[in-house]
């Protein structure tokens, strides 16, 4: 248990305390017998359905605290949803809000003295900064998931042959596929009203669900905690399965504070190679990139871009889950969550099971009577690794290149590129804006390589999420006749022949602003390279020609302009 000398009640300040304590609704008699203060960090908000449960599941902390002979604090911080910043003049709010939220955590449990930490997570930045003030810390603590949102099934295809496994992405995809006249309106309104029947985060493998499986498998969740839907219904109580999680973490606190065992105990180098190769054969978001390495910078592990494409090119894609499969994220938490996944990667060599987690015990141990894929009833939600849903190589790949110097990623549907490279003219546009209106006016036809540049974490600034242009081309039917590069970043929704992150980024002098229209650009996963179809003598003396990039404007001293000043490049995970 942790020292109590070293606790919000025992200074020498006890007359004070006592006035702000009596003040604040507490006794201060049983406060003074407190075996722990645990923050409680929680990103509630009732503004999306991402996190509108959150402060639900933080009382439940705070009783189930309570119970054990603690005090539970509550901290709360921003949670910005991305589904309603995309494709807005606030997009760069999402990622921003990651390194701030972090700060506000930390904040609230230094100021009110916490010995240990339990974070509700939540929408996908939620999620990697509910991991930084841990590691940063290295507080008592862990994580606890607030849920993915249940899927939803209409009666016409091309959907209603996934049956009850619709998810935001099969929406947003239809009102492209609408404007394309390719479904009718009726069509469109069942998508919007059958899609989604309850709270929780986007429910297939995108940027969210993505986080809580590298909370889950880095260690720091307890097993199965990653993939359980929040609610019922619009209209219920939170799903029983979080109710027991919260129940179950606030038990295993008390655990971790027994053993001694802290988050950096549990965060080394190795439960990252985890938490990658778990993120890679479950098909996460290319955001995973961000955030495990700003998660690493903030636990003291040296971890870089490279480490984790070495370790994702060993790894098959084994978990059936959208974008990429047909099952949406609460189908995975039916046959067994997260776990079945782990086994499955264990038992293939691909992972270290000696690593300790937040249940005291290994991640082998925890494994030990988790069954294998094709040991189990007839499911085709987890493969195993020997006959995977794609061979390595087929999901996220590092390149570099003359247009990407340092690095950028390339994201691939499964077999989107198996035949090798794509070769194609460029439509160059500084915004994301103008990009949507050419896509929609036709004047982007397959064969095509859509450029967007200068909305890179300093261009932007924020880096937002060209999400809305995939869609577009999905809903077109361009998915895999048209190639889209920038320097911005992609949501876990987005499928196709993507390539983002590319650094240097434009605002910071990347040969992406020495594009034309009409160059021809290579992408090429075979050799792992980026490049544009001209002389190293021609690109020279466009560089030298480049002209400084034209920012947009953001208020001097704001969030923004603080952010925009102190961020690094994606390639070492926008940290500040």
């Amino acid at each position: 248990m942790p020292d109590k000398s070293v606790s919000y009640w025992s200074d020498s300040k006890q007359g004070l305390r006592a006035v702000e304590l009596r003040a604040a609704g507490f006794d201060p008699s049983e406060a003074g017998q407190t075996n722990a203060v645990v923050t409680i960090a929680n990103a509630y908000t009732n503004a999306h359905r991402c996190n509108n449960r959150v402060r639900r599941i933080a009382d439940l902390l705070v009783d189930a605290v309570s119970a054990r002979g603690g005090q539970g604090l509550l901290v709360g911080a921003p949670a910005v949803s991305d589904a309603l910043t995309q494709g807005t003049e606030n997009a760069g709010y999402s990622l921003v809000s990651r390194d701030l939220m972090a700060d506000c955590m930390e904040t609230g449990h230094y100021a009110h003295h916490g010995n240990a930490m339990i974070v509700v997570s939540g929408c996908d930045k939620t999620g990697a900064a509910a991991l930084m003030p841990l590691a940063r810390t290295n507080a008592f603590g862990l994580v606890v998931y607030p849920g993915t949102s249940s899927p939803g099934r209409v009666d016409f295809e091309p959907w209603a042959s996934k049956g009850n496994n619709l998810t935001i992405m099969d929406y947003v995809e239809g009102s492209a596929a609408r404007e394309a006249g390719r479904i009718s309106d009726d069509e469109l309104l069942s998508l919007q009203r059958c899609v989604m029947p309850g709270s929780g985060t986007c429910g297939a493998m995108f940027t969210a669900n993505t986080m809580s499986s590298i909370a889950e498998a880095i260690g720091m969740m307890l097993p199965r905690g990653a993939s359980h839907p929040a609610d019922y219904d619009a209209a219920s109580d939170i799903h029983d399965d979080v109710k027991n999680q919260a129940q179950a973490s606030v038990e295993a606190l008390y655990g971790l504070m027994q053993k001694g065992i802290r988050p950096r105990d549990i965060m080394v180098r190795e439960a990252f190679e985890n938490a990658v190769t778990t993120a890679y054969a479950m098909g996460g978001s290319t955001n995973l990139y961000l955030h495990v390495l700003a998660i690493a910078r903030e636990a003291g592990v040296a971890f870089t871009i490279e480490d984790m494409r070495r370790i994702g090119a060993r790894v098959p894609l084994i978990a059936n889950l959208q974008p990429h499969g047909a099952y949406a994220m609460v189908s995975l938490h039916d046959v067994g969550g997260v776990p079945v996944v782990m086994k499955a990667l264990l038992e293939a060599g691909l992972l270290h099971g000696d690593v300790m987690t937040v249940t005291g015990k290994t991640l082998a141990e925890n494994l030990a009577d988790v069954p294998l894929p094709e040991d189990m009833p007839d499911q085709d939600v987890v493969f195993p690794v020997a006959r995977p849903l794609a061979a390595p190589g087929n999901h996220i790949s590092v390149l570099s290149g003359s247009l990407a110097p340092e690095s950028c990623l390339l994201k691939l549907s499964g077999k989107t590129l198996e035949h090798g490279e794509f070769r194609g003219p460029a439509k160059v546009f500084e915004s994301e804006q103008a990009a949507m209106a050419a896509i929609r006016d036709e004047s982007v036809v397959a064969g095509d390589v859509v450029v967007v540049r200068n909305v890179g974490p300093v261009g932007a600034p924020g880096m937002p999420e060209m999400v809305h242009l995939t869609i577009q081309l999905q809903g077109r039917g361009l998915g895999k006749d048209v190639a889209l590069i920038t320097d911005g970043r992609f949501s876990g929704v987005s499928h196709g022949i993507l390539v983002g992150h590319i650094c240097p980024e434009g605002a910071r002098g990347g040969p992406i602003g020495a594009v034309r229209n009409g160059d021809t650009i290579i992408i090429d996963p075979r050799t792992r390279r980026l490049d544009l179809d001209i002389s190293a003598e021609e690109m020279a003396a466009r560089m030298a020609q480049l002209p400084a990039p034209a920012l947009s404007a953001v208020p001097e001293g704001s969030v923004l302009s603080k952010y925009r000043r102190l961020v690094s490049s994606a390639h070492y995970g926008c940290v500040l």
